[in-house]
């Protein structure tokens, strides 16, 4: 029996989410969306995963290019976990869409919440001592759950979520490529391509050993959290500037805020795209 489960995480919380539910399972590969689709098909998988946080009441773009290209079993037990905070969107609903254009749906879906891990705009919460013990037990029972292949409807969007959504979030997806043009890096950085390493949209290049942001970000914080120096700075870009709505004057990062990523995570396992 062939299990596989796809990833995408920034600071941890969702590639723990997986390797926890992979555990209990009995053993799955894990694979980082960052990977070509053609490369890492589904098409012979008994049991198929999708695990991702939720950014913007949705998945990451990256995740729904990926599944869109992605070759998967049709008859295969197909669960999907997400990480979030507070709003879940639509994102249940975005990746049940692209499988029903596969002739697949989803027979598992469930929301994990986790540590606030958004450290340019807020310092991470709830006190990780409490909220990693709960995560843990979460990610442990919706294992054991997908183990059994239990039926589990996914949570849908609310319906003031959706009459707001577009009012809401439309404005930040107009300009997400603006975002990463806020990060820098001051004289602390040693050019060890971390930052480059870890990014899961493969956005960071190094050029004469300073990373380079290419402007297909979408904010995970994952270079900024696991450099090793704490070099990488951010200001607010003028397009977020502009914006002038509570979230986008939020935008900053004080030397003494907490850089959480998740405690059993290294950038080690983020750099890694592929784990049997």
């Amino acid at each position: 029996m062939r299990k596989i489960i796809y990833y995408f995480s920034g600071t941890g919380n969702s590639l723990r989410a997986a390797i926890k539910i992979a555990e209990k399972i009995g053993g799955a590969e894990l694979v980082n969306v960052r990977c070509v689709p053609e490369d890492v098909s589904a098409k012979d998988a008994d049991i198929i995963g999708f695990v991702c946080p939720v950014y913007e009441w949705d998945v990451p773009g990256t995740f729904k290019n990926f599944i869109d290209q992605l070759i998967i079993n049709p008859n295969a037990y197909i669960f999907m976990v997400t990480t979030y905070i507070a709003v879940l969107g639509k994102s249940f609903e975005t990746v049940e869409e692209l499988l029903q254009k596969k002739g697949a749906h989803l027979n598992y879906g469930r929301a994990l919440r986790c540590v606030a891990s958004q450290c340019i705009a807020y310092p991470p919460f709830p006190p990780e001592k409490i909220m990693i013990p709960y995560m843990e037990k979460q990610m442990e029972s919706a294992g054991v759950e997908i183990s059994q292949k239990k039926q589990r409807a996914y949570p849908r969007m609310s319906s003031i979520t959706r009459k707001r959504y577009k009012k809401v979030m439309g404005p930040y997806l107009e300009i997400e490529k603006e975002y990463d043009k806020g990060f820098y890096t001051d004289e602390r950085c040693t050019g060890c391509g971390t930052c480059a390493k870890v990014c899961p949209t493969r956005n960071i290049s190094m050029q004469g050993r300073q990373p380079v942001w290419n402007h297909h970000c979408h904010g995970c914080n994952a270079c900024v959290v696991y450099c090793p120096k704490k070099a990488i700075q951010f200001k607010t870009p003028q397009a977020y500037k502009e914006l002038k709505t509570l979230i986008s004057r939020m935008l900053c990062l004080p030397e003494k805020r907490k850089r959480y990523h998740h405690p059993l995570i290294k950038a080690k396992d983020l750099m890694c795209d592929r784990k049997v």
